[in-house]
């Protein structure tokens, strides 16, 4: 291997393992100023983009145990490679996609494993974890107030029983 191409193999590396995920986007078709756009949302999200050599980077990948983005390489490619909040840049690049539509996800490496488009699409439809956790408590919460509700009826209903009770008792001792 000529040492320019080991050169870019071993920096693809060091960006492919710093990285908490990566989206491989096709770009085809999406003039500069579009490009300018996407990598600025990229870069708020602390992530970088990079259009890559198909090769170089399949080598890159392959290197770290990562065959399987191999077969998702073809065309014109370029990397996400994810910063801290990895499902925050997801749901960019895949918002940026629906705007753009010449911005397709591959597919990329996300939560540990090798993931298809369609994967990586289902992952970014989903609500925030914030979002998520809230339904979650909410579904749990509502049979618990349920629950009180007919606790509530229970106490209720003997205080009455006691009270009506208590006045039959009162009235017919006053007679």
């Amino acid at each position: 291997m000529r040492a320019e191409k080991a050169y870019a193999v071993e920096e693809i590396g060091k960006l492919i393992e710093g990285s908490s995920s990566l989206i491989l986007t096709s770009f085809s078709g999406i003039d500069s100023t579009r490009m300018d756009a996407l990598r600025r949302v990229v870069r708020e999200k602390s992530s970088r983009y990079f259009v890559v050599k198909n090769r170089t980077f399949g080598i890159a990948a392959r290197q770290r145990g990562l065959e399987g983005l191999c077969s998702l390489l073809g065309g014109q490619v370029g990397v996400v490679f994810g910063g801290d909040d990895s499902f925050d840049i997801l749901k960019a690049v895949v918002g940026f996609g629906k705007k753009n539509e010449e911005l397709k996800v591959l597919g990329g490496f996300f939560g540990g494993e090798v993931r298809s488009a369609v994967e990586m699409l289902a992952i970014a439809a989903m609500p925030p974890r914030d979002v998520a956790a809230a339904e979650l408590v909410g579904v749990l919460g509502s049979p618990l107030s349920e629950l009180v509700h007919v606790l509530n009826e229970v106490v209720r209903s003997f205080v009455f029983v006691v009270r009506s009770i208590a006045e039959k008792k009162g009235s017919s001792g006053s007679e």
